[in-house]
Parts: C-alpha cells; structure tokens; sequence
C-alpha cells in the first residue's frame, strides 16, 4: 500500500501541552550509538453501565467499586514510587460515570447485603450471598484461612443456606469484601486490624470496611488528575458507552476483514451517534480533568478510516489499536515474529502513523504490541513475578537489537496496552512483584525509557500516513465478537429497530410528541444500548458465567428509550436473546424409553428419562420419533397446564406464559392441557396469539388419591418430532410447564438435546482402562472446582459408520459439561482423533502443535481431527505445513452430557470412503483458550498444578506431552509410551518430531 510523509500541525500543539523532557532531550543525554528504545505502557480502566434497579436504587454487579478498592487506586498509585516512570491510564466515561455515582451515595446490590446484619438476613439474602460472595479467584479465597473453610463448607454442604450459622454469614459479609481490596491497603489501618482478625467479625467491624471503600472510590479521579497535572502519567478518554464506532457508522464494515460474515437483518446506520458518542466523551473527560483530552483509546481498539474525521475534529491528536490492524492497512496479514517472538520487521511496527480525513488535523495513531501485551494479561501470572518482569525487559532489548541489526534510524516506540484491572487476580498478591520489579528494572535501564505517547510525538518526525485505514479491533483485528453470530444479530436488530423508532421523535412525525428533556433521556439511554459490552456477551465466543443478566440488562436499557418517550415498548424485548440458563435435571436422560400412555408414570417405564422434581415432578423423555412427557401430582384444584417450547430456526416466537410471567426463553409452540376435558391442543403463534394447530392424539390422565397429597392427576403425553420442526441429532429442545400458579422445572427451563438414535454401524469398541487420566501416569488435574474427577478419562471408544458419514464416539468417566458456554456443549475437553488412510508412511509424523508426540514407525497421518467447544477443525498435512480443510460448519460434534459421551461426524466427502481400512489415533486433553506460544489450544502441564495449569510434567522439561488419556486398550501401555522421552528445555516453537514420545496407531481388524 502506498505511503505519504507530512509535518503536521499536530506537533506544535502537543508542544504546547506537555511539561515534562520529550525524546530529542532524552536521547542527547545518551553516547552515541546507545539511543533508547521508547516504551509505552497504556493501562485500559473500563467497566460496563451496569444496570441499577429502579426499584431499589442498586447496582446490580459491584465491579465498578471492588476493581476500584482492589485496582484503580492502586496502580496509579504504585507509579508515584518511581517518578522516572511514565505512563497511560485510559479512563472510559462508563467507568468514570459510576465511580461519581459511588462517589456521591450510590450502592450495589452486593454492599447492601453486606452491611444488613447478619441476624435479619431473608432466606433470599442468604442465598444470593452464598451463590455470589465467592466471586474471586480461588488463589485470592486462599490467602484468608476463614474464607477458604466458608467456601468448602458451601461446596461440601448438601444444604449450605442450613449449614451455615448466623457467624459464617457475617465473616463471609466481611471477606468477600476485605479479599476484594488491594493487598498493600490492607496493609495498613483501619484494614490491618480486620485482616489480621481473619473471622468472628462483628457488625462494627463492618463500618471500617465500607468507609475504605468509599475513600477509595472518592480517590480515583483526584489521584489520576493529580498526577497528569504532575506530567508522569497521561490520562486518556474512550467515546462515551464504550461503542463500537465503525460499527454505529455501518455494521456493513463488519465485511471489511470477513466477506461472509452473516450480519443482522437491518442494517445499523447511525455515523451522527458515532460522532455524539466521541462528543460526549470529550465532554465527560473535560469536566472531569480540567483540559481536552490528547489520546484515545477506541473501545476494543477498533477503527476503520470512516471513524478518523470525527475523531480528528474533537481534538483528539492521537489514538491506538493493534498489531494487526496496520499490517492489514499496510497490505499484509500479520507481524512475522522469531522464534523468540521479536517481530522481524521491527521499524514498520514500532513507530507511530497518522491518518487523514476528509476534514480536519491529521491524526496520529499507535499499534500495540500484541505478544508482549498478551504475556502481561494472560501468561506472565504463571511465573514469578521478578521472572517476568525480566522477560518483560529482556523483549524490549531484543526489539531494540533487532531495530539496530536492521540499521534502523530511530526514535522508535514500543506500544504496550491491556486491560489495567483483570489481570491482577491471576497474579500472586495482586501482581505485586511484577509490576514493583518491572518499574524498578525499567527505571535503572537507561536503554529503555518509558514516556506517555504525547511525550514521544513531540519529537516525531515526518511520520508516515497510511491512506486507508482498516476496518477492525484489537480481537482477531476484525470485528466478529460484537456482531454475526445469531445472538447478536438479533441484538443489533432490535438496537436498529429501537434507533428507527428514536428518529421519529427526532426528525420526524412524532417530533412534536416529546419534551427536549424527554428526548435527551431517550438519547442517552440509547447511546448506553449502543455500547460494546452488551454484544460481548452475547453467542457463544465470550461468556460471563452470567450472561442472561447482561441480556436483561441490555433489553431494559431499550426498553428504557421507550419509557422516556412514553411509550410501551415491544413485547420482543421481553424475550430474552440469551435464553435462561436450564435447569440441572434431578436425573439425566441416559436413553430411549417407550412407556405405555395411560397416565400411570411409573418408574420403570420412564427410568431413563430426564425427571426433574419440583412441586410438579416432571419427567421428559424420547423415543425414536417423538418427545414424551409425564407429569406427576398435579393437584386437583388446577384446570390447565400449558407447556412452552423453544424450537430450532426462526418461528414467530412469544416470550411470556398465558398469565404474563417471563418464560425465560422464546417459545414458538404451546401444548394446553386441558385437565376438565381431557384434552391436548398444540398450538403456535400467529399475528402476536397462540392458535390451536390440532389436537394431541397420544394424551392420558389419570387421577389418584394419597394421604399426603390428596386428590391428584399424573398426565402422560406423546409430542411428534414433526410438530416441533422435524428435530435431528443434535438438535435442543428447551421447555417449561406452567399452571396458573408455578412454573416447573422452577429454577429454569429444562433441555434436551435429541440424542443419536442408533443409526451407527460399529466398525471398531475400544474399551480404555478405567482412571488412565494421568498422561504419562503422573499427571495431576488443575486445581480450580471447575475440573472434575473423571473429566478426562476415556472409557470407550468406537469408530463407525452410516450412509453420508464416519462416526467417533467417546464415553467418558467424568462430567461431559459446558461451564463456559461453548457453542457445541464442549468446554472442558479437546479431542483428536489421526487418521492414516493409507499406510504408506507419507503425511504427519508429529500431532497437531502442543501436543508433542510423533507416530511411530510405519504411521502417518493424513487427516487430524480436532474437536473442541470453540475453533475445531478437520486438519491435512500439505507441503506449505498443516492446513485447515474442513471448519465446524463442516463436520458435527454432538455432546449428551446425560450418557457423558461425545459424537463426531464427519462427512465421508471429506476422508473418504473406506474407514474400515484405515488406522487411527485418539485421545484427550484440556482445552486452553490462552494458550502458550506455538501451541494449539490445549492446556499447559507444570511440575506442580496450579489452578488452570495440569501438574506432574518433569522438571524443566519442555516436550512433555500435554496429553491426558490416549485410546489404547491394554493398561499401561499409555503410561510406557508418553513417559518415554529424553528431557530438553528447547522452546516450543524449535522442537522436532524426534524430540516426542512415541506412539502406534491401531487397526480394525
């Protein structure tokens, strides 16, 4: 791509606006020939607009105030210890909103349940502290003995909300609150005396507590302020809610990096919000720090040329982004790094651009570093922290030396930037260690000087511009986390339908139906709706742990624009884009049942159907065409029941029961069961109303008399997988039962998914050992509560066929769950399976990167399966490398975590037709979605396990396997082969074949 130079005005005034020694001044202080290399570290502060309940005036997520009491304060304080330290703090608007909200009065749901005694605590207080009051890190949990023993007795306990006196609730009031404080506050008074108490707290104790939060919060703004005004750090803005701007501009530019990207219905464009979203940032910063703002920091870093005008002409001089952005701008893919990770082409990356738009100053725009950036998020918490801080420091000489190998005229800039908040729970103590050895070793490097961006552009030079900027973010530089998956499609369609509605009172006919206030608070509300954060969460590439609260959250802030126009908003944003979360089943499906329908659900006619027992016992089952249902002790007073199912495909849909309550996902078919006549309608949805389609056939009661009970009915009923949208393996069904007075299963809908109906012919069964999840016979499970026993561990394996395809499937001894929210149900394991179609040594020797075994002898392979929750993939072995052939869309993974099994099919188009003749390795590990360099997203195994780290690797050793169970009949052999190795510490990136245990591929015979 071309390039054209320019001096701007720009320098004049950042010379105007900063106090402290530029570059030039820095440089000349140096011999020649020991320049330094420029560093610039930019810490991102940012929390979503947490919803605050009308009602009661709380927020309902205490991040904005715990990330303040544990990390805000801290870090710029921390800098005031090493005044040679210069850096950039972005503040974003959504954050800086809430924290003056705090500030002044304002609460969460979680400190208001904290400060109630713990002796006039509701039953639901209790509970909500029981289920949320242990949101940290485990490690953090660690360092308070109390709080340790509290969370075993909650995990341990089969009744907690019994198990835990009127003490255990009130220490565990105090805990949560004291682990969420950074550690060198609570170092001293008035904490010192209450962390060293560690339990018996009392209801005093509790006002020391909360008035240190509050000091903190109130310490945020004047403390950043403060030492901007002092010229060590610089404090940056991002548009007000935190958008997406070249999506608001047109969600078309979601093309720009992914041609076929499935967009929303409606197109979303709104340039003007863009623009209003940059202004009011501007604004918010002005009133905040006493001067316009010189950086900004585009939420997720995404850009695009259309967005360079309105920047530009807000003043802003200087903005960032990532890595790959400028190479796409620039006309390539991305950074070629060696095999120690310093980018090659180090005088393309390491210097600033400017971009021009149609109007106004010429903008100035940084590229992060993405490795080392992602080293400090997500890898360096594995090490000490000193050992990082040396890496850190030792990655900036080799940019350096590579600038200067390459002859290299500088100044140069090295751009770091991250998250300032998330990381530090990983850390030990905070991160303590590593940011303390990381400023002292760069305050005493002369070699290394750290400046805030506007420091360095003083001195810049004639910096080159990029003519076209690329459209994508600091993710992938694309922009496929907010938007394309059908959950955020839909999102973006009902924010373009809200938007259509809003301009009505804008510009057009209802323009004369509102007051200017009115219209302001509708604005608002939906600039809020037009954050980021919002389509985070939403499909199945991020997950929260909690992401329907976000969906209600962002469906009430819609809905919000409606009220402050005064009007009903529509009956859609009652339904929730991210269905509810399904109720655990007292008893899983574990197989086809065929009960006799007459109303008598006995035990063993539907022992292998899912039960879930509530006031109502239900129990769903399957047979090879239909979903049964069996309902016990309906009482006598009740005179309907109505079932409520949510469909595969796109079918008008209602959100809430015949009575007006939430069903808590979108229902596109209804069964009325009416209990005086002894019938079953189904019926769906038309023009907004159920209508009666036909009536059940199969449909029985029975009624019955009990001591206890009384007078009841059971119900049995027969639904045909035709009338609920000709189902497939694989495919789910979510449903809920409602009376007039409950809803069953109570705590969510129930879900089934359609299992394999048996189609399969079994070409080979392997039966692996029992308890082999061990690698090579020493490995150890991570120690976070998320892995469970038996997780990894194989019990069968077969290989077969049907008409189109070649089935896998495994069985496993542990929990088949999905914690994270994976698109296919698989979360916690990673599968491969290696296919040598025809024995003639050519292909693979070595397995997918990471795994680090080789085949033996006589075995290559031609095809690599790997099944995952997120990126799988179908792999060849080409002469450029390995080479994706088949993504997910193309080949299926179907997990029942009822039978803890998992089935692949893959089309014979792609491997071929003959699977009886080929031969085949399989195993299992833990799937990693940060995963080391040079590794294909399986987890680490250490010497020791850490909490998401595999333990028993040998010491110092780097090509051990990170394999748990590998598919081999015989006990073990498993263990012989993976623990035969030589040990070497080679990096990752240079191990060979020869450098991995062996192992043989098996034959069906």
């Amino acid at each position: 791509m071309a390039r054209r130079y320019f001096t701007p005005l720009l320098l004049l005034l950042l010379a105007a606006c900063t106090p402290s020694a530029n570059a030039t001044e820095i440089a000349a202080t140096l011999p020649p020939g020991e320049e330094p290399i420029y560093l610039a570290i930019i810490w991102h502060q940012h929390q979503p607009v947490y919803y605050k309940d009308p009602q009661t005036d709380l927020y309902v997520r205490p991040w904005v105030r715990v990330h303040a009491t544990k990390d805000y304060v801290d870090m710029a304080a921390m800098l005031e210890q090493y005044p040679e330290i210069h850096a950039t703090f972005n503040l974003t608007p959504s954050l800086i909103r809430q924290l003056d909200d705090f500030a002044a009065g304002a609460k969460d749901i979680y400190w208001a349940y904290a400060e109630t005694p713990a002796d006039q605590l509701t039953d639901e207080q209790r509970q909500f502290i029981l289920d949320r009051f242990f949101d940290t890190n485990r490690e953090i949990i660690g360092r308070f003995p109390r709080y340790q023993k509290l969370l075993q007795k909650r995990d341990t306990s089969e009744n907690a909300l019994a198990a835990f006196s009127e003490q255990d609730f009130r220490d565990l009031q105090v805990l949560f609150n004291l682990a969420w404080v950074d550690p060198d506050w609570l170092a001293v008074e008035p904490l010192a005396t209450l962390g060293e108490k560690g339990e018996g707290y009392s209801e005093e104790d509790k006002a020391d507590l909360f008035a240190e939060h509050l000091r903190l919060i109130q310490e945020v703004i004047p403390l950043h302020r403060r030492l901007q005004d002092s010229g060590q750090i610089e404090v940056t803005m991002t548009p007000f809610a935190h958008p997406i701007l070249p999506l608001l501009v047109t969600s078309q530019l979601a093309r720009e990096a992914l041609p076929e990207i499935e967009l929303p219905s409606q197109p979303f464009i709104y340039g003007q919000d863009a623009t209003a979203q940059v202004e009011l940032g501007v604004e918010f910063y002005k009133e905040h720090f006493g001067q316009p703002p010189r950086g900004m920091w585009p939420a997720e870093g995404s850009v695009a040329q259309e967005i360079v005008t309105m920047v530009s002409q807000n003043g802003i001089q200087w903005m960032a982004t990532d890595e790959g952005v400028l190479a796409n701008s620039l006309g390539f893919e991305g950074f070629e790094r060696n095999s120690s990770d310093t980018v090659l082409d180090a005088e393309t990356l390491y210097r600033p651009y400017y971009v021009q738009g149609a109007r106004g100053e010429p903008l100035a725009i940084l590229f992060r570093d993405v490795v080392i950036s992602d080293k400090v998020g997500f890898t360096y918490s594995g090490m000490t922290g000193e050992d990082a801080a040396t890496d850190f420091v030792a990655r900036i000489h080799a940019i350096r030396d590579q600038l200067q190998q390459s002859g290299a005229e500088g100044p140069y800039l090295v751009t770091v930037l991250l998250d300032g908040e998330n990381a530090w729970e990983f850390y030990e103590n905070d991160g303590k260690e590593f940011l303390n050895s990381l400023y002292l070793q760069l305050s005493a490097d002369p070699l290394i000087q750290t400046v805030t961006p506007s420091e360095f552009l003083e001195t810049a030079p004639d910096w080159e511009t990029i003519d076209d900027l690329w459209a994508g973010s600091w993710i992938n530089h694309d922009f496929s986390t907010w938007i394309g998956e059908e959950e955020e499609n839909q999102a973006w369609d009902l924010l373009a339908e809200t938007r259509v509605f809003l301009q009505t009172f804008i510009t057009g006919e209802n323009k004369e139906r509102v007051t200017e206030s009115q219209l302001n608070e509708a604005l608002e509300q939906m600039y809020i709706a037009e954050g980021s954060d919002w389509f985070w969460w939403y499909g199945a590439d991020q997950n929260s742990g909690n992401d329907d609260s976000f969906d209600q959250q962002f469906r009430a802030t819609l809905q919000n624009v409606y009220a402050a126009l005064n009007v009903e908003a529509p009956t859609d944003l009652d339904i929730p884009i991210t269905p509810q979360i399904a109720a655990i089943p007292n008893r899983p499906v574990t197989g086809l049942i065929s009960p006799i329908i007459d109303g008598l659900v006995g035990e063993g006619e539907w022992a292998r159907s899912a039960a879930y027992h509530d006031k109502l016992n239900l129990y769903l089952g399957l047979d090879s065409q239909s979903l049964l249902v069996g309902i016990e002790a309906i009482p006598s007073s009740e005179d309907e029941i109505s079932i409520y199912f949510s469909l595969p495909g796109n079918l008008p849909a209602m959100g809430r029961a015949e009575s007006g309550v939430a069903l808590g996902f979108p229902a596109e078919v209804r069964v009325r069961l009416n209990l005086e006549a002894e019938t079953a309608d189904l019926m769906i949805v038309d023009s907004g109303v159920w209508v009666v389609r036909y009536q059940l056939t199969q449909f029985k009661l029975r009624e019955f008399t009990n001591v206890d009970l009384g007078e009841f009915r059971n119900a049995e009923l027969v639904v045909p997988f035709e009338d609920l949208g000709n189902l497939e393996t694989g495919s789910s069904i979510t449903l809920r039962a409602f009376t007039e007075s409950q809803a069953t299963p109570e705590k969510g809908p129930a879900q089934l998914v359609v299992p394999d109906l048996g189609t399969m012919t079994v070409l080979l069964e392997v039966t692996d050992p029992w308890g082999d999840d061990h690698g090579p016979g020493t490995y150890t499970y991570p120690q976070d509560a998320v892995f469970d026993a038996g997780n990894f561990d194989i019990l069968n394996f077969q290989i077969g066929v049907e008409e189109e395809n070649v089935v896998f499937k495994f069985v496993m001894r542990g929990p088949v769950d999905n914690p994270w929210g994976s698109p296919n149900g698989l979360a916690l394991q990673t599968f491969d399976i290696y296919v040598d179609r025809d024995h003639d040594g050519e292909g693979g020797a070595a397995l997918l990167p990471g795994r680090n075994l080789t085949l033996a002898e006589g075995f290559a392979w031609d095809f690599a399966i790997h099944a995952e929750g997120w990126t799988p993939g179908i792999y060849a072995l080409t002469a450029d490398g390995i080479e994706q052939v088949a993504t997910s869309s193309e080949f299926q993974i179907l997990t029942d975590p009822g039978q803890r099994k998992i089935t692949i099919r893959v089309p014979k188009s792609l491997l071929g037709d003959n699977p009886e003749d080929w031969a085949y390795a399989a195993m299992v590990m833990s799937q990693e979605g940060f995963p080391s360099g040079s590794v294909m997203r399986v987890r680490d195994v250490l010497p020791i396990a850490e909490q998401w780290r595999i333990g028993g690797a040998p010491a110092g050793s780097s090509n051990h396997t990170r394999v748990m169970d590998l598919v081999w009949a015989e006990a073990g052999v498993q263990e012989e082969w993976l623990s035969n190795l030589t040990v070497t510490s080679t990096p990752q990136v240079d191990l060979t074949a020869v450098d991995f245990a062996k192992i043989q591929m098996f034959l069906i015979e």
